[in-house]
């Protein structure tokens, strides 16, 4: 089946897209992926014209210029709540069903094999105590017409809770509550396997997700487990 994958990225992610890119065409087959889409939401002409020496790459042009210095800023809100937009956008033009995948995150092995294409969307789930069910950095709309659905439904509950709450990042919880109002075929994987922010040799993504323990972008890419990319690509 052929599949498209999208990523959002501004420049202050510059080192994180680079580790994606070389990542997903080093160490994953991408014979079956049609475009790799990169909403650019910022990104340096630099860092544009070194995403551009990859072949299926597509720097897509939009209308956000979203610095961000700190998790759960307004640049980095920005960023995160227009994914599903970029996503709903592309599902529309194409008609090719697309995986969305966090720009922080790193290929160590193919994840094709994982997608059950009889459901409509695969969704990232976590059994961690204080948070949110599902995880928006992996979500993959296999059935286009019920995932543009579906992700529709995401969109207003992403822009509700963002008008009705404190919550300080709502995407994850707007998708746990989408899914809940819904009946769509879901497919469920596990964060530690298409995800994985500590990762065991299950993992086939990598989430170089800021937390307490590594906030800074310097202290993200200097995780033990991200220190061997971080050599071979950067």
């Amino acid at each position: 089946m052929k599949y498209n994958i999208l990523t959002v990225c501004n420049e202050d992610y510059a080192q994180f897209i680079k580790l994606f890119v070389n990542s997903m065409f080093e160490l994953i087959d991408i014979s079956n992926v049609e475009k790799v889409f990169i909403y650019n939401t910022g990104l340096s002409k630099e860092t544009i014209e070194y995403l551009n020496n990859f072949p299926k790459v597509v720097v897509v042009k939009t209308d956000i210029e979203a610095a961000s210095s700190k998790i759960h800023d307004e640049g980095w809100k920005t960023n995160t709540y227009s994914k599903t937009k970029f996503l709903l956008e592309t599902l529309e033009e194409t008609k090719v069903p697309t995986v969305m995948i966090d720009s922080d995150c790193i290929f160590v092995e193919d994840f094709e094999d994982l997608l059950d294409f009889q459901k409509d969307f695969s969704v990232c789930v976590r059994n961690r105590k204080g948070f949110s069910r599902y995880i928006g950095s992996f979500f993959a709309a296999l059935d286009v017409e019920k995932s543009i659905d579906f992700l529709k439904k995401w969109i207003i509950n992403i822009d509700a809770l963002q008008r009705t709450t404190k919550m300080k990042h709502c995407e994850s919880p707007a998708l746990v509550k989408s899914v809940d109002e819904t009946d769509f075929k879901i497919q469920e994987i596990q964060e530690q396997i298409i995800s994985a922010v500590f990762p065991d040799n299950s993992s086939r993504i990598i989430h170089l997700k800021s937390d307490h323990y590594a906030i800074t972008v310097e202290q993200r890419l200097n995780l033990k487990h991200a220190r061997p990319f971080v050599r071979r690509y950067l």
